[in-house]
């Protein structure tokens, strides 16, 4: 049979999941480990949750083991929450040694495409997510994502520092119930909850859509079983009721774990406030489990980057003309960009992949510009890296940066920030693509798109590029030596423009 399995170092829980064939689960364990309770409690990860953390992965491993797949290749990932812990590391590498497993932690891209996952899901069975203006509010354990969707797709995605255990560890009241814990608590998130309509009350949010673990718990008790909406006053009552309870009666009536006892209050609380905030009557709350579906989700990773693309180009798209960058140009660059990858693939042998983060650089790579022309490459580099790009890990928002910041002025060099922290593979990534968008570039040169079309062929040490649409080719020759070095460097290819 093969099987796949996936470990998730959570919050409040680490979990398994084995999948075989057509995704049917084998096996699902769970776990509860403080995790979040220390990171945002104290800052450091306790070393009892360090050896809780070692003792529950190598129990895992043992179930491994009891079913012929001690050798099954693990996906084990941990919680972005991890990386504010000052001992990260040390987790890191405790459970590396202890239990020969690599964890990479998830970043805020790769929590948002899960976060989508579960969005899309819900876009099967709620219809009225196709046609009306849509919030999905996911409330996380350290902060909370807001995917904003019109007519089923993703329009905006914005990320807010407001989570459960954030939350809940500032207050560091863990005795407190009653309307005194949702007042500390509506103070503690009152500000974030006032950006979070500033930034989406333009857009007529006629639907929300919550999303996270204390909320998917606590569905029955908010929706009729099979159903998605529960009604606003049902989430108040709900609140309030679950508000007034001790933690040990938490646990007892709703079947709560005692990590995710205190946490719930401002789950609930964060939610409620949001959809206060917008006005609306209802909210949808996925019936389905939280966990169980982030770890099948997370067994099916390879299949994400190509699922995404729609996504992040329309997000990149997003960023381009929020900092108003000529649409035309960055269009036409990004075609000849592509056409280059495609014709010149047997020299730079690089992945699909790759031509995404060229063809997201290849959009952005003059939004500099908003900022100043002088040097706007390098303004570039700093809006990619701070801005909200849907979907995107920050390593390839790195990389699309990087290629952005490469598009022209100097080559890239070891001593440029964020450029000499990258290993020498994907230096040399960044370069190959750089150079292939510096050489669409100067095809650009005068912003009019008119090389329409291009092909290349290789004869005697040199690229011979074929520009269609264009009979007088010196403005793309006089902007090629400067453009076109570092491709030259990189294959030692002289290039040659001949005009079609």
């Amino acid at each position: 049979m093969n099987l796949i399995a996936t470990i998730h170092v959570g919050a409040s829980a680490i979990s398994m999941i084995i999948l075989g064939e057509d995704d049917a689960v084998v096996d699902y364990l769970e776990k509860p480990t403080p995790l979040a309770h220390d990171i945002f409690g104290t800052g450091n990860i306790r070393p009892a949750t360090i050896e809780r953390s070692v003792s529950i992965i190598a129990g895992f491993r043992k179930v491994l083991n009891e079913l012929g797949a001690s050798n099954l290749p693990i996906r084990a990932v941990a919680t972005n929450t991890l990386s504010e812990a000052k001992n990260g590391d040390v987790f890191l590498n405790r459970l590396r040694i202890a239990c020969d497993i690599d964890l990479e932690t998830l970043d805020d891209g790769e929590m948002t495409r899960l976060v989508f996952l579960k969005t899309r899901r819900r876009l099967l069975d709620t219809p009225s997510m196709r046609k009306r203006n849509t919030i999905v509010a996911h409330v996380g354990p350290g902060n909370t994502r807001m995917l904003l969707f019109r007519n089923g797709q993703v329009i905006r995605y914005n990320s807010y520092r407001l989570g459960t255990h954030r939350t809940w560890e500032t207050i560091n009241q863990p005795e407190l119930f009653g309307d005194a814990a949702l007042r500390l608590v509506n103070e503690q998130i009152s500000a974030t909850v006032s950006q979070i309509y500033y930034d989406f009350h333009k857009d007529d949010i006629e639907d929300i859509v919550i999303i996270g673990q204390e909320v998917q718990h606590l569905s029955p008790f908010l929706s009729k079983p099979d159903k998605t909406k529960s009604r606003l006053r049902t989430l108040q009552q709900l609140t309030h009721e679950v508000a007034n309870t001790t933690e040990d009666e938490r646990v007892r009536r709703y079947q709560l774990d005692f990590q995710t006892a205190g946490s719930v209050v401002p789950a609930l609380a964060i939610n409620l406030a949001i959809a206060e905030i917008f006005g609306v009557t209802s909210v949808r709350v996925s019936p389905s489990d939280y966990q169980h579906g982030l770890l099948s989700d997370l067994a099916r990773h390879s299949q994400m980057a190509t699922e995404f693309r729609p996504e992040l180009i329309r997000s990149a798209k997003h960023l381009a003309k929020r900092y108003r960058t000529d649409p035309k140009h960055a269009a036409h660059v990004t075609h000849l960009s592509l056409r280059l990858f495609d014709e010149t693939q047997e020299l730079h042998k690089l992945t699909p992949h790759d031509k995404l983060l060229l063809e997201i650089s290849a959009i952005l790579h003059e939004t500099g510009n908003f900022i100043s022309s002088r040097n706007h490459e390098e303004h570039s580099l700093y809006i990619i890296l701070e801005s909200e790009l849907f979907g995107l890990s920050y390593y390839d928002k790195t990389i699309v940066a990087l290629i952005a910041r490469y598009h022209r002025g100097p080559k890239p060099n070891l001593g440029h920030e964020h450029y000499g922290d990258l290993s020498r593979q994907d230096r040399l990534r960044v370069a190959k693509l750089a150079s292939i968008i510096r050489v669409a570039d100067a095809l650009e040169r005068t912003h009019s798109q008119r090389v329409k079309d291009l092909t290349t062929n290789i004869q005697n040490n040199r690229l011979r590029l074929t520009v269609n649409g264009v009979a007088d080719a010196t403005a793309e020759r006089l902007a090629m030596p400067s453009k076109g070095n570092l491709f030259e460097e990189l294959f030692g290819l002289q290039i040659v423009i001949i005009e079609k």
